[in-house]
Order: C-alpha cells, then sequence, then structure tokens
C-alpha cells in the first residue's frame, strides 16, 4: 500500500462516469475504514435501487458493507464522514446541471486511476500539488499555469481581432445605413420590419439626433443624410458599446460652459422630451411627468452645484449648462 498521507482531491465529472465514481469511493473507504468508526453516508434526493426517497442514511462498519454504495443510482448531495482519534476523513459529493463534483479529504494513500475526473486537483503535506485530466495525464503547478496564460493570450489575440474586424465593418457600411447598422448592433432589434422602419427604431433616431445636437451644437442631416461628423459619431457609439458607463459628474465641465451651442434650445421642456421621448405639455398644460422631474431635477442640482436654478423665473445659464450634462 502507498504511503499513507493527508490528502485533498477535487474532482469534476461528467455524471456518466458515477460508476467510476463509485469505485473511487469504494477505494477511500477499503482503504481508510476503521471497525471501532465506520462511515456514516447520507444522501439527498436519492434512488436507491431504482426507488427514489428523500433522504437516504447508511453506516458502514467493515468491508462488506461497502458495496451498499453501489445501490445509490442517483442523488442530489452525497457525503461521507468517519471520524477517529488520528484523523477525520470526508467525502462530499453533489450533482448540478449533469456534473459531479467531489471534495474528498482523508489521511491515506494515494489515488492511481486518474482517468477517473474529467478534470481534477490533488493535494497534500509532502508533494507539489498536481493536476489531471480526463485522460489521466497529470500536469504540475508549472504545466497549468502556461495551459492558462497561452489561454489568455489566445482570447485576448481573438478579441484584438475581432475588434479590428468590427472596427472595418462599420468603416465599410454605406453612410446611408450607418443608423440602421449601429442601431441593431446597439440594441440587438431589427430597424427595419416589412419594408418600414420600426417605431422603436424611429424614436432611437430622433433621441440620439436631438442628444447628438446638443452636446456638439451641429445639424445630424444633410439634404437627408446623416452628415460626415455625425456618422463618426454613432461610429463612436458602436465602438464604445461595451465600455461602461461613467458617472454623472457633479462640478460642471468646464468645456460644456464654455461651448458656443444655441442657449435658446436648452429649455426644461426640450430636455425633458430628448430624455424621456415623452411630451412634456398635454392640451396645453404641464404633463404631471414632466413636472415631477423638473421638480427632482432642480433640487438634484440645487444640491450638487449649491445655486438657485431660477432668476426673475427664467433659468440661469448655469442651469442651462447643468441640463446639457444630462445623459
Amino acid at each position: 500500500m502507498a504511503e499513507e498521507d493527508l490528502r485533498e482531491i477535487l474532482g469534476i465529472a461528467k455524471k456518466s462516469k458515477w460508476n467510476q465514481i463509485k469505485k473511487f469511493i469504494k477505494f477511500i473507504i477499503q482503504n481508510t475504514l476503521k471497525k471501532d468508526a465506520g462511515y456514516s453516508l447520507t444522501a439527498l434526493d436519492v434512488s436507491v435501487n431504482g426507488k427514489k426517497t428523500p433522504k437516504y442514511n447508511l453506516l458502514i462498519k467493515n468491508k462488506g458493507e461497502i458495496n451498499d454504495i453501489d445501490k445509490i443510482l442517483d442523488f442530489n448531495h452525497l457525503s461521507l464522514y468517519q471520524a477517529t482519534h488520528n484523523s477525520n476523513n470526508l467525502i462530499e459529493i453533489s450533482q448540478n446541471n449533469g456534473t459531479i463534483t467531489v471534495l474528498a479529504k482523508y489521511l491515506g494513500p494515494s489515488l492511481n486511476n486518474y482517468q477517473i475526473f474529467d478534470f481534477s486537483v490533488h493535494l497534500n503535506a509532502l508533494t507539489e500539488p498536481f493536476f489531471t485530466i480526463g485522460n489521466g495525464m497529470k500536469i504540475s503547478c508549472t504545466g497549468i499555469l502556461k495551459i492558462i496564460n497561452k489561454r489568455a493570450e489566445l482570447i485576448a489575440k481573438t478579441k484584438k481581432e475581432t475588434t479590428k474586424k468590427e472596427s472595418k465593418q462599420v468603416k465599410d457600411t454605406k453612410i446611408q445605413n450607418i443608423e440602421v447598422f449601429v442601431f441593431e448592433k446597439l440594441t440587438d432589434k431589427n430597424a427595419i420590419w416589412n419594408g418600414t422602419e420600426t417605431k422603436t427604431f424611429q424614436n432611437w433616431k430622433a433621441k440620439t439626433k436631438n442628444k447628438y445636437r446638443i452636446e456638439s451644437g451641429n445639424i445630424a442631416y444633410y439634404k437627408g443624410k446623416p452628415t460626415k461628423k455625425f456618422s463618426q459619431y454613432l461610429e463612436n457609439l458602436y465602438k464604445n458599446i461595451n465600455n461602461k458607463t461613467k458617472k454623472p459628474k457633479k462640478n460642471l465641465d468646464k468645456k460644456i460652459i464654455s461651448s458656443k451651442k444655441d442657449d435658446k434650445e436648452v429649455s426644461e421642456q426640450f430636455i425633458f422630451e430628448t430624455l424621456t421621448g415623452k411630451n412634456a405639455i398635454w392640451n396645453g398644460t404641464e404633463t404631471k411627468t414632466f413636472q415631477n422631474w423638473k421638480a427632482k431635477t432642480k433640487n438634484k442640482y440645487k444640491k450638487e452645484i449649491g445655486k438657485n436654478p431660477y432668476y426673475s423665473g427664467k433659468l440661469t445659464q448655469t442651469f442651462k449648462n447643468y441640463l446639457k450634462t444630462l445623459n
């Protein structure tokens, strides 16, 4: 028998390997069973000899009772435990979505059959940890790091090539289709249905156009087609699809404050309708939603900036600049 050491094994295998895993369990029990202690087995949501039961308990006191484990055909969770003066041996097994996970901690001999698991990690007190894969090959810590680093490099290379390909795809897209292309990439929805623009696409175009006008002060179309600058703006929306959304700055951007935008367009009504796609005025009266938005925006401005948003009943220049920064 191999030298006894304190060992830990973490193994992962397909459900189809359950019979092989049972042999692994019996191997440990056969080599570690103490008659004065014995192994306590508990299985949950288990099928024993084809009969389902919510819980199954078994006490293994001698080697003749080890084969009772073969009666277990299916289960959700299974644990075996033996406590002695010298050691506490534990085997925990769970099953989820067709994958069996095994965690074994015991004082005993090493496992010689490494083909039981599709992947496993082996630890003990005296030797370097090692890994195994389904064909039984042992891999050292250095070897597993090389595999991980190589995989990471491959993923980075693939991601770089994909980004380059997508960037080229944007450049190759005809200018009249840039809005359709970007909308469908950003939303995973169709822009055109039965030859007609969808309502969602039309709303997105209007909102994007207005947002571009506020941010840049430039028109979005010339002779019915997106301008070169607006097309570049749309391309940047697509390129930044994976970027995290930045939190709004509490302090106003100096570039925005010094912008030469047309302040005549900047009103609470205009900003509200641009951001929400809803009407601020209905039958000549402000909607309840618009009134609530105004109050909330005003209070947030006073809290963040510390200034009054109105003077003589009109928007202050600083408050106008603040409205421009809203996303």
